[in-house]
């Protein structure tokens, strides 16, 4: 008899839904040792590199005890309380993360269970099994688990800041390495939804690095009709603040690639709907393009699209995340379905379709790969 199938609309939802939990614990509802003992059981069914069962587990109940971690936790969690104050009501996408993170520094202590794992060894950078590496898939599967029985943690670390401290308060011996620590309690409602994330077509690469597919392809190889993009990233020292005005600039990329020669606007520029023209050089071949902005967000986002917005021959985007006090640039590109080159290049030698598009993004990564770290360096120089 065949083993039956998962129900995979349930499984999604679990692996979708399972948030980190901080200002939803219920901390005056008990945790029985036997539901963590169940969860404990299902995350060491997670594969260990070697086979190496060296994972271990600390459950802490104690009140003296989970009031001196409380006390550790906060010692090196104020830096999450000065920062949720700073944002406090002002927009800022990590405000209320900063906010939970804060709450849960002043609550801590206040978790019916906090759960312990650590692995026998000292991560020496060797590469060798049974480490960091054979750890978080368990300690995420722990997670899991406690999400189908209705409870919720979040993933912490700030107790591995005073490793020395932690290991004297539960006794813990050299050679042992803690690596993350749970404050579990069951949740206030189950209600948990999926949360913004890049889509895999964004954040996926095929065969070299840097190299999307807007669709999923039938035939596994690169195609014009899948979309077929580039996307360069690099971090920066410095605000996006900093970073913005280089990136809405049409003419910087001039500086740093070989083949963008420079631009002119049509009308206003750095704005929704403008227009510039853009000139381009490949060898002996020379060319013009319209290109359209087709997104703009002041500081974080600036895209244009070439020829025709609504068939665009590439479309073109520059992106800022910010990273605590630094930056990190995306900067991507997508080659369109008619209206470029690339298209009339296959159409004639429909047979090497793979071969001209990876070659025109190996043209296309190194002078975005130039232009990120032009941008990189000239802002960080001017810092």
């Amino acid at each position: 008899m065949s083993p039956r199938p998962f129900d995979v609309a349930e499984t999604d939802r679990l692996l979708s839904t399972t948030r980190s939990v901080r200002k939803r614990l219920d901390f005056e509802r008990d945790v029985t040792d036997q539901v963590l003992f169940d969860c404990i059981d299902l995350a060491e069914q997670a594969p260990s590199g070697g086979n190496d069962a060296s994972r271990r587990w600390m459950i802490v109940r104690d009140t003296a005890t989970k009031e001196r971690l409380g006390e550790i936790y906060r010692e090196s969690g104020q830096f999450m309380e000065r920062v949720a104050n700073r944002l406090e009501g002002s927009g800022h996408p990590k405000e209320k993360v900063y906010d939970s993170s804060a709450y849960l520094v002043d609550n801590f202590a206040k978790a019916p269970a906090l759960v312990i794992v650590a692995i026998w060894g000292v991560h020496d950078n060797s590469g060798r099994p049974g480490l960091f590496d054979s750890v978080i898939q368990s300690a995420w599967s722990f997670n899991l688990a406690l999400r189908a029985r209705g409870l919720g943690t979040t993933w912490t670390t700030l107790l591995n800041a005073n490793v020395d401290q932690l290991a004297e308060v539960l006794a813990i011996p050299p050679g042992v390495t803690t690596i993350v620590t749970f404050p579990v309690a069951y949740t206030v409602g189950t209600d948990f939804k999926p949360v913004g994330r890049r889509p895999a077509e964004q954040i996926t690469y095929f065969d070299r690095w840097g190299y999307t597919r807007a669709r999923a392809s039938e035939q596994g190889s690169a195609r014009i009709a899948d979309g077929q993009g580039v996307v360069v990233e690099v971090d920066i020292g410095a605000r996006p603040r900093e970073v913005w005005p280089l990136i809405s600039d049409i003419n910087m990329a001039a500086r740093f690639s070989s083949e963008f020669q420079g631009a002119e606007w049509g009308g206003a520029g750095r704005e929704l709907g403008a227009t510039f023209t853009g000139h381009n050089k490949a060898g002996d071949f020379e060319w013009d393009v319209e290109c359209h902005i087709t997104d703009f967000a002041d500081g974080r986002v600036f895209e244009w699209s070439t020829t025709d917005p609504a068939d665009p021959g590439a479309v073109w985007r520059f992106e800022t995340s910010e990273l605590g006090l630094d930056t990190r640039l995306r900067f991507s590109m997508r080659i369109g379905t008619s209206n470029n080159r690339t298209v009339s290049m296959v159409n004639d030698e429909p047979a090497r379709e793979a071969a001209i598009i990876n070659g025109r993004r190996k043209q296309l990564k190194t002078n975005m790969q130039a232009t990120v770290e032009g941008i990189r360096a000239a802002v960080e120089a001017a810092g």
